[in-house]
This record gives C-alpha cells, sequence and structure tokens, in this order.
C-alpha cells in the first residue's frame, strides 16, 4: 500500500470553471512523476481516496430536503473523467453532516475504485454554492493504491 500527501499548487487551471487543479506530492514535498504513477497503477488492483467538505448551510452530496443529489460534488479523475453520484458507482458517503443545510459540518465521501486511473483527484465542482450564509471548505486526502 502507498499513501501520497496531497497539496493543492495555483499552477494548473480547473477544467471545471476558474479554479484551480490539485496536484500531489511525496513525503519530501516533491512532485510526484508519472512514471512512477503509472508504475503504481500497473502494481495495483484498486485506489482509494477521501474528500472531505467542510460546509456551513451548504450541500455536499445528499440534499435532504429535496431527497436529491441535484448538488452534489463532482469530481475530475486523473484520467479527465468526471466522477459524480450519477457517473460513479465507487463514490460513497462515510459521513453527510451536510444533507441538512443547516449550522457547520462535513461530509467525508470516499472514491474506492478498481479503476485505478481515476486517481488521484486532479479537480473538484461544487454545486451549492451562492446563496448568503454559505460557506464551505475541503481537505483532499492521500491516495492509497492496494496491490
Amino acid at each position: 500500500m502507498s499513501t501520497w500527501n496531497t497539496e493543492k499548487k495555483e499552477t494548473w487551471y480547473s477544467k471545471f470553471r476558474s479554479g484551480r487543479k490539485f496536484s500531489y506530492v511525496d513525503s519530501d514535498k516533491n512532485p510526484i512523476g508519472v512514471v512512477q504513477l503509472t508504475f503504481l497503477r500497473l502494481l495495483s488492483v484498486a485506489a482509494r481516496q477521501n474528500f472531505t467538505y467542510n460546509c456551513h448551510r451548504s450541500a455536499a452530496w445528499h440534499m435532504a430536503s429535496a431527497d436529491s443529489y441535484q448538488k452534489a460534488l463532482h469530481f475530475m479523475g486523473a484520467n479527465d473523467e468526471d466522477l459524480s453520484f450519477h457517473t460513479s458507482p465507487y463514490i460513497k458517503a462515510l459521513r453527510d453532516g451536510c444533507s441538512m443545510r443547516k449550522g457547520t459540518d462535513k461530509t467525508v465521501l470516499e472514491i474506492h475504485t478498481p479503476r485505478v486511473e481515476q486517481l488521484p483527484l486532479t479537480d473538484a465542482m461544487f454545486m451549492d454554492f451562492g446563496e448568503p450564509n454559505q460557506k464551505f471548505g475541503f481537505e483532499v486526502g492521500p491516495v492509497c493504491f492496494m496491490g
């Protein structure tokens, strides 16, 4: 099992909107090389990564009031594939504290996929924002490749 620390950098433009793409570094803060990542994928049968959405009056996955996933986050996989509630069976909410859109809480999503080329996540699109008093933040977890 290999794990990589993640760090958001300001050098890659988001494909979703005017944001920035995620980048990954090793424990010594060196960028992860394409060859190294490809080799890890070749030796792995699955990959896992968590994404934590910290919310204030904002939904990340399920919206309880409408019993809907219309405002669910979208992710861009490393293979440029859109990953969301509607497109990927490999995303699961480990905790969905943001579904009520009340107060401050968090939603923890786990992407656990046998399609190792999908990870690491490279981008995220946030669907529930823009209303008064809404706030959000996020943490991109390390990637774990399993052989």
